[in-house]
């Protein structure tokens, strides 16, 4: 998918994520307390750059939460951030493993959470259409 579409359904992924994890979707055996928080920590050193400043204590799944109602109350700012950053093909962050073009680095981020989103929608889908469980796991019959 391209940049600009990410981008612009950056939003609606994240409503996505977050209402699939208010729901009663089964994720325990998923990695996403996990991947969640460090991708939101990553994209988080990106807006730091230009001046928006995210932080959570929250750990695990949950800290999308924290970072949506952020993002909520500086969408307008967030937005602006992110545009600047696709539109500059020659900025580049350090990192701990590196340097790294911010442009790519963004575009990353935000293909995870589209993918995220995609996943949990496929999901829920599934749950609701009544699909039978892939695996049986016995620590989730308890």
């Amino acid at each position: 998918m391209e940049a600009a579409a990410l981008y612009f359904r950056f939003k609606e992924n994240l409503a996505t994520i977050v209402g699939a994890l208010n729901s009663r979707l089964e994720v325990r055996t998923m990695p996403y307390n996990v991947s969640i928080p460090l991708e939101i920590d990553l994209l988080s050193d990106i807006l730091r750059i230009y001046g928006l400043n995210f932080t959570s204590a929250t750990t695990g799944a949950a800290r999308i939460f924290d970072f949506q109602q952020w993002y909520l109350q500086n969408e307008e700012a967030v937005n602006d951030v992110m545009h600047r950053v696709l539109e500059d093909k020659r900025a580049y962050m350090k990192t701990a493993t590196g340097v790294v073009l911010q442009k790519e680095m963004l575009y990353r981020r935000l293909e995870y959470f589209k993918e995220t989103a995609h996943t949990l929608e496929v999901m829920m889908i599934q749950q609701n259409l009544g699909s039978p469980k892939h695996h049986n796991y016995p620590f989730l019959n308890q």
